[in-house]
């Protein structure tokens, strides 16, 4: 399935914003200078005011926030290709084709809406969702394709004894592993997904309730989540 680029209005609006702090930045910083670039706006009584200080410290760090953070997507919109291309055998992105056999490690920056993909030789492609059209079917494609991938080896290492990493999260056969504290099968109640809005922010958590003690973890701190998912939806039939 191909997905076209679409143009990130809300980072370009975001970086539009961060420009505009370092403007007022730069207008209080030439009062002094009798430079005036902001002439109705910025003058010497509002350098004088209790709040302009405020306004100062703060304009600078908003305009970084804004710019490198929300509006970092703007940026990788500039530079990608005109399309990206998701096949049975991986995905393709301008030049680069990756390989889902190649991918060890997933992990979905809920925040942002970016998915990084670890490979074998130790090289991470940062997928953001939010440039390409129908975001969450390209997410479900790429978390299908890669769960089918790595679920088969998951089960092997179950099997054998071993402990298999999932980042703030572990699986054995037994249960759940969290802070190094096991959880088992039998103390789970319930496993559900939850989204804490704040402000600008959402936050995905993975509640996990055992023994009446509930446990949040945060989905962005968790690596491969489409297989752990899959693994506690076996083990977990009744949740």
């Amino acid at each position: 399935m191909s997905h076209a680029k679409v143009f990130p209005r809300h980072s370009f609006y975001c970086v539009l914003a961060g420009i505009a702090a370092l403007y007022v930045f730069s207008a209080m910083m030439l009062v002094p200078a009798k430079v005036y670039i902001l002439p109705y706006l910025i003058t010497p009584d509002f350098i004088h005011h209790r709040g302009a200080i405020v306004v100062l410290f703060l304009a600078v760090p908003a305009a970084i926030y804004l710019i490198c953070w929300q509006g970092s997507d703007f940026f990788a919109w500039l530079r990608a290709p005109g399309q990206l291309s998701v096949g049975g055998q991986g995905l393709r992105l301008g030049d680069r084709t990756l390989a889902f056999a190649d991918v060890t490690r997933f992990r979905h920056r809920h925040n942002r809406n970016h998915v990084l993909l670890g490979t074998r030789d130790g090289r991470t492609l940062r997928l953001r969702l939010n440039l390409w059209d129908a975001p969450d079917a390209l997410l479900a494609e790429v978390e299908e394709a890669v769960g089918a991938t790595m679920a088969h080896d998951v089960e092997r290492r179950l099997h054998a004894g071993e402990t298999v990493k999932f980042g703030a999260l572990g699986l054995q056969a037994e249960g759940l592993v969290h802070k190094g504290q096991l959880i088992a099968w039998s103390s789970i109640d319930t496993i559900r997904t939850q989204s804490d809005e704040e402000g600008m922010e959402v936050d995905e958590h993975l509640v996990i309730v055992a023994h009446g003690k509930s446990r949040k973890i945060d989905r962005s701190k968790i690596d491969n989540e489409p297989v752990l998912m899959a693994c506690l939806m076996q083990r977990l039939p009744a949740h």
